[in-house]
């Protein structure tokens, strides 16, 4: 603790430039993330698996080196409002593009890092508060190949959160982040450690790894053949206690939990259509091992489960993202966990657990530069991501690592961004949700085993009494340099059926205004 302590004086003392290892990877909270997605829309970045994240800030400096080319030779357009986006990137990235150009530069490295945010917050129903979220990033870089990373959250906010499951200790709660160990060697990539993951498309989340739970323990593995990229997952899931008649028999003995998924993204037509199609399996039981068929990359999960090898919670995606012309992105994802084929009996009755989005984004519609016109809308039935199983629900610490509203629910939001002078961005925008009954930690029912083929079985969507509710919101970021920030947001919610109550009604406003400061230092061995 002491010596953390000392890093963290030494930090704030000595300001400067934020910079790291190449093959370490760009966390999901990255203010440089708003700017690479922005700029793929003006047609930057065609080299970066926009569905494959989190990227790493070697993906990152080569793609702008990439740009920086194509720019030149004019395949590339952008405006001045680009151009400012892009140098802060340059800016943000120096250090790698000048390791990858010069492989004559001392690449043994070690940086020590921190950023310090500090928000007054202000929940729909809640007293102002002030939250701080407080990390350290301690890194090592070995050569151009290999990379050890570690990274502490102190974070506040957590003492709110009635899911949190760690210690909270005197007004703040603490865990590693990040912690790995990365080695890239031209096209192939291993990891091993804890870290953040988001694969898919999506606005406010993705289906199957939405990085709004905690960072998985992981080992990931992926390789680069042309246009395509094959990815290989295999993460150990939080113990899990049910309260089935199995685990009272067992005296509430914990059950394993385990993820394995394989991913083959595709990026065609210099990065016009990239798709992306997934396999997961979610397995686990009280003593029960990981088990070494699913740790084969190279074995379909289905046809094992399929032929008796084993049981598992199995989980398939098709993600496609499409550049029909210049400026114009649309995307959307397919998620399917269970769908009933035959009708032999009751149990072909279940109805399919399946969910789907779509959106689109137009850049500088009528000429209006920095300006982005968004829209989507996400439909996930009830019961997808669960099994009759409950250690197969698909949850890490309390969380859903699918999309951040689980099952049983529809929502939209349409939305219109700008940004001003390359540093001021701004958003309004407003959805709407609908939310049954169902979710991720009800218990599983099987209401069509009361029913005949014959009589067929069909529930409503969304099921039960339905919350519905409506938002309009308002988000700014103000980047005047790659090392500070000031953030406002500001939430207007009204609900209807509140808590699954008829004609129960709640209205509110929460508004956040948060500055956050990042920064370290790096010594060359």
């Amino acid at each position: 603790m002491i010596n953390r302590l000392l890093i963290i004086i030494i930090i704030l003392i000595v300001p400067v430039h934020l910079v790291g290892s190449v093959h370490e990877t760009l966390p999901s909270w990255h203010w440089a993330y708003r700017y690479i997605d922005d700029l793929r829309l003006r047609g930057c970045f065609t080299e970066l698996y926009s569905m494959n994240r989190p990227y790493t800030r070697h993906d990152v400096a080569f793609a702008l080196i990439k740009t920086k080319v194509q720019l030149g030779k004019g395949d590339v357009v952008l405006t001045s409002s680009d151009l400012k986006l892009l140098d802060r990137l340059e800016r943000e990235f120096a250090f790698e593009t000048n390791r990858i150009q010069n492989d004559t530069l001392n690449c043994e490295t070690i940086y020590a890092g921190t950023r310090l945010q500090g928000d007054l917050d202000k929940p729909d129903d809640g007293e102002l508060k002030y939250r701080g979220i407080y990390r350290t990033r301690l890194s090592a870089s070995v050569g151009h190949y290999f990379t050890v990373y570690n990274g502490l959250n102190f974070n506040q906010y957590l003492m709110d959160d009635p899911d949190y499951m760690g210690k909270k200790w005197r007004g703040i709660a603490a865990y590693t982040e990040q912690a790995y160990a990365a080695v890239g060697v031209g096209r192939f990539y291993f990891k091993f450690g804890r870290d953040f993951l988001r694969w898919g498309c999506g606005e406010r989340g993705t289906f199957l790894f939405s990085d709004v739970a905690l960072p998985l323990n992981q080992f990931i593995a992926s390789v680069r053949l042309g246009s395509l990229k094959y990815t290989f997952l295999a993460s150990v899931l939080d113990e899990t206690i049910s309260g089935s008649l199995l685990h009272d028999a067992m005296g509430g003995e914990p059950a394993k939990r385990y993820v394995s998924a394989h991913r083959l993204d595709a990026n065609l037509f210099h990065g016009a259509l990239q798709l992306a199609i997934t396999e997961t399996v979610l397995y686990g039981g009280i003593h029960r091992q990981m088990d070494w068929a699913f740790l084969n990359p190279f074995l379909p999960y289905y046809l094992l489960v399929a032929n008796n090898y084993g049981s598992g919670n199995m989980l398939g995606s098709i993600d496609i993202i499409y550049y029909p012309v210049r400026r114009l992105k649309c995307y959307g994802s397919l998620l399917i966990d269970d769908i009933q084929v035959e009708k032999t009996g009751p149990g072909d009755l279940e109805p399919n657990e399946i969910g789907w989005l779509m959106g689109s984004k137009w850049a500088d519609p009528f000429g209006a530069s920095g300006l982005t016109i968004s829209g989507e809308y996400v439909r996930v039935t009830n019961r997808t991501y669960k099994t009759p199983t409950p250690w197969e629900t698909f949850l890490h610490r309390n969380v859903t690592l699918g999309h951040p509203l689980g099952n049983d629910f529809d929502y939209w939001q349409v939305g219109v961004s700008k940004w001003f002078l390359g540093s001021l961005w701004c958003k309004v925008s407003y959805s709407q949700t609908r939310k049954g009954e169902g979710s991720l930690f009800t218990p599983w029912d099987e209401s069509w085993m009361d029913y005949t083929v014959e009589e067929g079985y069909s529930e409503p969507f969304p099921t039960g009494v339905v919350e519905k509710g409506s938002e309009f919101g308002f988000l700014g970021r103000f980047y005047p340099s790659t090392q500070w920030g000031v953030e406002l947001e500001v939430h207007s919610r009204q609900w209807s059926n509140a808590g699954h109550v008829e004609g129960e009604r709640e209205s509110g406003v929460r508004w956040r205004v948060g500055v956050w400061w990042d920064g370290g230092i790096r010594v060359r061995l």
